[in-house]
C-alpha cells in the first residue's frame, strides 16, 4: 500500500501578495527582478526554473508573486498543482508593525 502524503508535504505558497513583495508593479525594479530570476533560471529551458523564490516573509513559502507568474515554469510548481500538494500559507517572520 502507498504511504499516504501528509499535508506537511505539500509546496508552501504565501496566500497573497506582501505589500513589499518585487513582483507588485508598484516596486518593480526590473534590474533587480531580473537579477532574482537569475538566481533560479534554468540554464538549459529558456523560460523556465530549477527552483523558486522564497517569500521574504516566510523561511519556507514560495513567493506569491513568483507563483502567480511563473508558477507553471518549475518542475516542482507543476508537479505540486498536477498532485493538489499546494498549501497556501500566510506566513509572516518579519513582525512588522506588530507588538
Amino acid at each position: 500500500m502507498p504511504r499516504r502524503r501528509q499535508p506537511a508535504d505539500a509546496l508552501e505558497v504565501q496566500r497573497v501578495m506582501c505589500a513589499t513583495c518585487i513582483f507588485r508593479e508598484s516596486h518593480w525594479k526590473p534590474e533587480k527582478l531580473a537579477q532574482l530570476l537569475d538566481d533560479v533560471r534554468d540554464r538549459r529551458m529558456d523560460g523556465f526554473f530549477t527552483g523558486y523564490r522564497i517569500c521574504h516573509h516566510s523561511k519556507t513559502a514560495v513567493c506569491a508573486g513568483f507563483w502567480a507568474r511563473y508558477k507553471d515554469n518549475f518542475a516542482l510548481g507543476q508537479i505540486a498543482q498536477r498532485l493538489g500538494f499546494v498549501r497556501l500559507v500566510d506566513h509572516d517572520t518579519l513582525d512588522i508593525g506588530k507588538p
